[in-house]
């Protein structure tokens, strides 16, 4: 018994002292070595949550001019973009892009204003805001009751048709909300906008005032757009070179034949004319007019164009550039009054009757629409290309697509 305790209280040997020391230490490193691994984990994954959440989102988009465009902004745009939409996202990464263009835009146009001294107020946008939501700061005087109209004369037309004078038809206003309503409308959309896109009030009234800048830039630049041009009003008769219809495929051996629908109208198939016989009945047309002949009557009876031969083959007012070179050029050497000779185009042939000339005649609305468009796209694409313009622009800059619900 006394032998057994003494056994067991010896000392160590320096072999197993040696061993103890080497565990010990052994087991240190490695709990320094995992504390290590684990102390990078935290410091990854603390840069990586900085980088997605501070970093990326505040580094530039784009440079427009030395002006940095926030990748913040940028996100928020797009799903903007994606929210204001009526159809669910189909092309994300096209749409995106279409964004990065706008705020390039937008900033040039920014520019532009306070270079020409364009200011657009608070009082502005919050007006614009309003009508946004149907609200009036002051509502419109309720438009007078017409009073009854006389059925009016029937005026002559130069084509010798008799048409009644319009009566002008009062369009219908639209409803104004109550401040109340504005407000609780305004309310409830910015709610929305925050939670699927994450702007603000002051996004969405700095979106309000870009596209005052804009408005105001348009009228500025297309203010010396003209009004009014050279101008006739001129008839046509059109005869056109008719191709054959093409031969029916045969059907396949033992397939039936279609039943055919007995409450379908059938279509008149026009009798095939080349290019001589096409001439041939311009020119007989023509010898009728020279004998005597009422333009407008023909033009019913053999123009092919069958929706101004309706209407004696009148085309109304046009100014140069609106239609075919060929036509376009016989129709400006002729003075009131006047009929062409058989004028070929690539429609075939007409015969051009020139009822008035205007030197001034006012652009109807929508040539005028077009024409003061396309001047403000030539500068502003002028500007494009004056612009010193980075973009750093790159697919995972794109917000994730968000779903059908949450839209």
């Amino acid at each position: 018994m006394t032998r057994h305790r003494q056994e067991k209280t010896r000392a160590e040997t320096r072999k197993e002292t040696f061993r103890r020391r080497r565990d010990a230490e052994r087991n240190r490193r490695l709990v320094i070595g995992l504390a290590g691994v684990g102390a990078l984990l935290v410091i990854l994954l603390g840069a990586g949550i900085i980088q997605e959440l501070v970093v990326k989102p505040n580094q530039p988009i784009a440079t427009v001019n030395g002006v940095k465009l926030s990748g913040k902004e940028y996100s928020q745009r797009v799903l903007f973009n994606w929210y204001q939409a009526a159809d669910p996202v189909t092309d994300p990464q096209g749409t995106s892009v279409q964004v990065l263009d706008q705020m390039v835009d937008e900033q040039l146009l920014q520019e532009q204003a306070q270079q020409r001294g364009i200011n657009v107020s608070a009082d502005e946008v919050a007006e614009a805001v309003e009508k946004v939501f149907g609200y009036q700061r002051t509502p419109p005087a309720p438009p007078p009751t017409p009073a009854p109209t006389a059925i009016s004369e029937p005026t002559a037309t130069p084509g010798g048709e008799f048409t009644p004078t319009p009566v002008p038809t009062p369009l219908p206003t639209a409803t104004p909300v109550s401040l109340e309503a504005y407000q609780s409308a305004l309310q409830n959309y910015l709610t929305r906008l925050k939670q699927t896109t994450g702007m603000d009030e002051a996004d969405y009234r700095k979106l309000v005032e870009a596209y005052l800048i804009r408005q105001k830039l348009y009228d500025t630049v297309t203010a010396d757009v003209a009004t009014t041009a050279e101008q006739v009003r001129a008839s046509h008769i059109l005869v056109r070179i008719i191709t054959p219809a093409p031969t029916p495929t045969p059907l396949a051996e033992g397939q039936p034949a279609p039943t055919p629908d007995p409450n379908a109208q059938p279509t008149p198939t026009p009798a095939p004319r080349d290019d001589a016989q096409a001439l041939a009945r311009i020119i007989e047309v023509k010898q009728k007019l020279d004998a005597g002949g009422d333009f407008a009557t023909l033009a019913l009876e053999y123009s092919d164009d069958t929706g101004s031969a309706a209407n004696g083959g009148e085309l109304g007012w046009f100014g140069r550039g609106q239609m075919v070179t060929e036509f376009e050029d016989a129709a400006f050497s002729l003075q009131p009054g006047q009929v062409s000779d058989p004028v070929q185009t690539p429609f075939g042939y007409h015969l051009i009757k020139v009822e008035e000339r205007d030197p001034a005649h006012p652009i109807d609305q929508y040539t005028l629409q077009q024409q003061q468009d396309e001047a403000f796209n030539t500068w502003l694409t002028d500007l494009r290309t004056q612009a010193q313009v980075e973009r750093n622009w790159s697919l995972d800059k794109v917000p994730p697509t968000p779903s059908a619900s949450a839209r």
